[in-house]
């Protein structure tokens, strides 16, 4: 899978707060509210690799580093489930930069 596809994905799952709690479901083990912003921020995000450089476009890249903003702030909250998470306005923020992120990429795709 590309890196573009990846971050794709986890955007989408970012902008939805049902994806967010089926996937909650999906991995009862987990800290999901914690994975989520790992899932970006850690796995995926890393602002000085070639290749994810060479997949973005000057301006998505400037989205996608307003929503790691977004999901560094997000990353103080103390919830551990999704439920709990949804409710809070800096996930709240966080739910609204990636829907008008992933709106973006349906458009351009």
């Amino acid at each position: 899978m590309s890196i573009r596809k990846a971050i794709l994905d986890e955007i989408d799952l970012l902008a939805h707060r049902s994806k967010q709690l089926q996937y909650e479901q999906s991995v009862p083990i987990a800290n999901v509210p914690a994975e989520l912003v790992c899932g970006f921020c850690d796995d995926l995000y890393h602002p000085k690799n070639e290749q994810m450089l060479s997949e973005f476009t000057e301006e998505e890249l400037k989205g996608l580093a307003h929503l790691y903003g977004v999901l560094c702030e997000a990353a103080s909250l103390n919830v551990s489930s999704v439920v709990e998470l949804v409710k809070q306005p800096k996930w709240q923020t966080v739910v609204s930069v990636a829907k008008e992120l992933n709106a973006h990429y349906k458009r351009h795709t």
